[in-house]
């Protein structure tokens, strides 16, 4: 669900408002969201802050989906208190 980023949409967004839908759950706390209007991509933090995608988030939440993955076939809760 990866679009390229437009200039001339998302000037359309910052005045509609960005339109996002999840593209990737990483966990239950962190989220990859796109704008469905403009291609522009969010992330979720893991303490609910909403921050633009860029290559260090990005290798951040698949480094958590690894781990989840992990925790999870070997039948570990995932706790996060």
């Amino acid at each position: 669900m990866r679009k390229k980023y437009s200039l001339f949409k998302a000037a359309r967004c910052s005045i509609t408002k960005h339109n996002y839908k999840v593209s990737h759950v990483v966990n239950e706390r962190v989220h990859e969201m796109c704008c469905s209007k403009c291609g522009k991509q969010i992330t979720t933090t893991i303490y609910g802050k909403i921050v633009p995608l860029n290559d260090l988030h990005s290798q951040i939440n698949k480094a958590l989906n690894d781990m989840a993955r992990k925790r999870q076939k070997a039948g570990l809760p995932i706790s996060y208190s």
